[in-house]
């Protein structure tokens, strides 16, 4: 049996899909500006770009990239923690399939979902050698995005090099921990093949980086706790 509280949770967010639907449909301009943070994102990596504010403020920002890249013929999944409204509304305002995490083209990994993110590494498709491009993309939502030594630390810093990386680039991430960066790595171990990630955050900030980038995990922090 459905506990009464999880029912009305449900039911609840069931009658915002039509509002929510709305929020994940972008005009031209719009859809212009997305898609410009997250390409500018994933082809300078550690560099953070960011969502206008109303984009930021009226979905999470880890959809931006599958609704500027899904279409009718893309498979896509995301992890919602209690319902699948928002699976739901990125599905009609794209066209998109939703699918399994292993059929999916395109995975968006919310905040309160990131106890999965090393999961999904391992059961997300990282293409092959010989077809690169079947293989999926990830947004994960975290709690904080920043360059080395701007704030407070927390998380874990990385470094970065490869192509697109002018030497190299030290980024600190919170909410992504140790054992995520293991499983992202074994992932991306045999490239071409590989996952390439979006990180964002609830205000908008975007950090890209493909599978082509070498990441080092250099200093660990405590993160602040999920919600």
């Amino acid at each position: 049996m459905t506990p009464a509280n999880t029912t009305s949770t449900i039911e609840l967010e069931t009658r915002r899909l039509p509002a929510k639907v709305a929020a994940c449909r972008f005009d031209a301009l719009e859809s212009q500006g997305v898609f410009k943070v997250v390409l500018d994102a994933i082809t300078r990596p550690g560099s953070i770009e960011r969502l206008s504010e109303p984009i930021s403020r009226r979905l999470p920002s880890v959809l931006a990239p599958l609704l500027v890249l899904a279409d009718v013929e893309t498979r896509v999944h995301v992890l919602d923690t209690s319902t699948f409204v928002w699976q739901e509304a990125v599905s009609s305002a794209t066209g998109a399939r939703a699918s399994s995490i292993a059929e999916a083209a395109l995975i968006a990994v919310p905040l309160e979902a990131g106890e999965q993110i090393a999961s999904i590494f391992a059961l997300a498709s990282p293409g092959t050698a010989f077809s690169p491009e079947s293989a999926a993309r990830v947004a994960i939502g975290v709690h904080d995005i920043r360059e080395s030594g701007v704030g407070p630390h927390s998380g874990v810093q990385l470094v970065l090099r490869g192509p697109g990386v002018d030497g190299e680039r030290a980024v600190c991430i919170d909410g992504f921990g140790e054992q995520d960066v293991e499983a992202w790595r074994r992932t991306n171990s045999r490239f071409p093949a590989g996952i390439d990630v979006w990180f964002t955050t609830d205000d908008g900030r975007v950090l890209g980086v493909p599978r082509s980038t070498h990441v080092d995990i250099v200093a660990t922090w405590p993160t602040q706790e999920r919600n």
